[in-house]
């Protein structure tokens, strides 16, 4: 690949937006292997394993353009300011951890709303149309 591609930024990966944040995660797994693929093999102290390689601010970038516009935002105003980059293992976890922390604030919106639904329909029942088209109780059609 190397031979093919000398340089790192003429690899394009092209995943189109991802859908799930578990795609999302294979994609930055994606994106480490192709950093891997452009190290200097002489050097022993860098990574063989993907999920150990620092996930670089240009790496993010990248997985935030791939992002939905459901992620995109939240993911975008991430920074480890004053930080070691994290590595991708690292990363994953925290992408992993913001996901179930907003199924949950979804679910508990959902649930939230439900509630007020069926408190709203038994203080105000449905109208259904009587003969003539007039309005009429439930239950007395």
């Amino acid at each position: 690949m190397r031979e093919r591609y000398p340089f790192s930024e003429d690899v394009v990966c092209y995943p189109g937006k991802w859908t799930t944040m578990e795609r999302g995660i294979q994609y930055l797994r994606e994106l480490a292997v192709r950093e891997m693929v452009y190290y200097d093999p002489d050097n022993v102290q860098l990574p063989i394993d993907p999920d150990e390689v620092q996930c670089t601010r240009l790496m993010w970038r990248r997985f935030v353009k791939s992002a939905p516009l459901a992620y995109a935002n939240s993911l975008a105003v991430i920074d480890w300011k004053g930080e070691e980059e994290p590595t991708v293992d690292e990363a994953s976890v925290q992408l992993q951890q913001y996901e179930e922390n907003l199924s949950s604030s979804l679910q508990a919106c959902v649930s939230a709303v439900e509630r007020l639904s069926e408190k709203n329909k038994k203080k105000n029942p449905v109208q259904e149309t009587g003969p003539g088209g007039l309005a009429t109780p439930r239950g007395y059609v």
